[in-house]
C-alpha cells in the first residue's frame, strides 16, 4: 500500500515545499565569510525539496552506536543529512574502540554533543545576522534549523550533562523564535500535577479566536523525542486555526519529575481540563495526539475521556505487543530505549527485570481492560499512522486501535521501522484530518 492510502476512511494528501528566499540586499556588509553563508542559507531550500523526492539512505549502519540514527525523522525536523553524516563519521573516529563511540568525549559532554550543539551555535549566529537585517524568513528557517542540530545534541537525553541540558533549552528558544518570526504567538502553560507543576508551551494561530474559543490540539512525542520536535507539523495546524500545545511525556523532558507509569495519560487530561476551563479555548473541539510512547495515551483517552477528547491521533503508539516482552528477551531491547525507560519510570531493569517488566506490562490497554478485542467501541473518531511491521507497535496494535472506534483510519507510509518514514507527506494527512475533525461544521 502506497503513502496516503487508507485502510479505512479517506484522508487528502498534502505536500508542502519550501519556498525559495528573496536575494538579500545587504550582502555586501557580509565579510569573509559571504560565500559560506550564502551556500548555507540556499541549502535550506534545496536539500528539502531533493529529499522529499528521494528516499533517504541509513546515514550508519554501525553496530555500536548508541543512539538510534534516525535520518528521515532528522530531516523531517531540518538538520542537513551531509552535516549530519559527517558528524557521525567524525564521532565514530573519535571513539574508535569505545563500545559506544558517540558516548565517547572530554570535558564532561560528549563528542556527539559537542559537534552538533556547535553546528547548532553557528546557525544561530546565521539566524540573529539575518533577523538584524530585517530578513524575518530567512532568520526563522534558520533558528528553526538550529533547533533542529540543538535537538540532536541533548538527544536522547537521559540523564543530561549540563551540555545536553543547555542544548535542550537552547533547541526551544530557537524553535520559539522561528514560530514568533513567522507571525504566531508561543505561550507557555503549567498546570498543578501530582504535587508539582507540568508544563509545555501552546502556538496559537495568526487569527483571531473564533467565537467559542480555538479549537485545540494537545499533544506529545515518545520517551526519547521532546515537545519542541513537532517543529513545521505545529505551524501546520496552528495555519488551519487549531491551538497546538505541546508538552513532555510523564518522566521526560521538562515532566521529568513525574515517574512514567501506566497512568501517565492523567498529565495531558490535566493539561486539557485547565485549559478548556478558559474562554479561549473551545471545550467541545480538543484533540488528543501522540507520537510513538505518546499514542499510548492517545488512544487511551479515546475510550476513557470522550467527554474532554473530541478525536484522537496514534502516531506509532505501542498500545499492547510491545510490552509483553519476556524476561529473557529483555536485552533484545536496543540499549538506548531501555536506559531510556529504566530513567522514565524510575526503575532499573538492569538490576530488577522483573520489576520493571511487571511495571510496563501495566502499559498494555488490553491488560488494563481499556480495550477488548472485538467488544470495546469508542465514539470518539481515531487515526493512527504508522510504517509496516513496525518492530514496536506491529499492525496487531495499529489494527486494535483502527477497530476499536466507530471513525476509525490506519494510514501506512513505508515499512520495516519505528514510525511513519516519509513525513514530509503523512504530517500534512493529519493536519487535514485534525481541520476536518475538529470542524465547527463537522459531522
Amino acid at each position: 500500500m502506497t503513502i496516503g492510502e487508507s485502510v479505512s476512511g479517506h484522508v487528502a494528501a498534502g505536500f508542502s515545499f519550501l519556498s525559495a528566499r528573496p536575494r538579500n540586499p545587504a550582502r555586501r556588509q557580509w565579510k569573509e565569510n559571504d560565500m559560506i553563508r550564502l551556500a548555507l542559507l540556499s541549502g535550506v531550500v534545496a536539500v528539502t525539496l531533493t529529499l522529499q523526492a528521494a528516499p533517504m539512505p541509513a546515514f550508519a549502519e554501525e553496530p555500536h552506536f548508541f543512539r538510534d540514527i534516525r535520518p528521515n525523522h532528522w530531516v523531517w525536523n531540518g538538520a542537513d543529512p551531509l552535516t549530519t553524516q559527517s558528524i557521525l563519521a567524525r564521532v565514530a573516529e573519535a571513539g574508535a574502540g569505545a563500545e559506544h563511540p558517540d558516548l565517547t568525549g572530554a570535558g564532561g559532554a560528549t563528542v556527539w554533543t559537542d559537534e552538533f550543539a556547535r553546528v547548532g551555535d553557528q546557525i544561530r549566529a546565521l539566524a540573529e545576522e539575518q533577523e538584524a537585517l530585517g530578513l524575518t524568513g530567512a532568520a526563522a528557517a534558520l533558528y528553526m534549523r538550529a533547533s533542529a542540530n540543538y535537538t540532536l545534541a541533548k538527544y536522547p537525553l537521559i540523564d543530561p550533562s549540563p551540555a545536553e541540558a543547555a542544548a535542550f533549552e537552547a533547541s526551544l528558544e530557537t524553535l520559539h523564535r522561528a514560530h514568533e518570526l513567522r507571525g504566531f504567538d508561543v505561550e507557555p502553560v503549567s498546570v498543578t500535577f501530582q504535587n508539582g507543576e507540568a508544563d509545555g508551551h501552546v502556538l496559537l494561530p495568526r487569527r483571531d479566536a473564533p467565537a467559542g474559543g480555538w479549537p485545540l490540539v494537545i499533544a506529545s512525542n515518545g520517551i526519547d523525542v521532546n515537545q519542541g520536535e513537532f517543529f513545521a507539523f505545529a505551524e501546520d495546524v496552528a495555519s488551519r486555526g487549531i491551538a497546538f500545545l505541546m508538552y513532555d511525556i510523564a518522566g521526560t523532558g521538562t515532566n521529568a519529575e513525574f515517574p512514567l507509569g501506566p497512568d501517565y495519560e492523567e498529565l495531558p487530561v490535566a493539561l486539557a481540563a485547565t485549559l478548556a476551563a478558559t474562554d479561549r479555548f473551545d471545550a467541545d473541539r480538543i484533540a488528543i495526539m501522540g507520537v510513538s510512547f505518546g499514542g499510548n495515551a492517545a488512544v487511551k483517552l479515546a475510550h476513557t475521556r470522550p467527554d474532554l477528547f473530541a478525536a484522537s491521533v496514534n502516531v506509532c503508539g505501542p498500545l499492547h505487543s510491545a510490552f509483553q516482552v519476556p524476561e529473557d528477551q529483555l536485552d533484545s531491547v536496543g540499549l538506548m530505549y531501555r536506559l531510556a525507560l529504566y530513567d522514565r519510570t524510575g526503575i532499573d531493569g538492569g538490576t530488577d527485570p522483573a520489576r520493571f517488566l511487571a511495571h510496563m506490562r501495566g502499559f498494555s490497554l488490553i491488560d488494563q481492560g481499556v480495550i477488548v478485542p472485538g467488544e470495546t467501541v469508542t465514539e470518539v473518531p481515531i487515526l493512527s499512522v504508522n510504517a509496516r511491521n513496525d518492530y514496536v507497535a506491529p499492525a496487531f496494535d495499529m489494527e486494535l486501535a483502527n477497530n476499536s472506534t466507530v471513525d476509525g483510519t490506519l494510514i501506512y507510509s513505508g515499512t520495516d521501522d519505528q514510525c511513519p518514514q516519509d513525513r514530509f507527506a503523512v504530517m500534512p494527512q493529519v493536519a487535514d484530518w485534525l481541520e476536518q475533525r475538529l470542524s465547527l461544521n463537522k459531522n
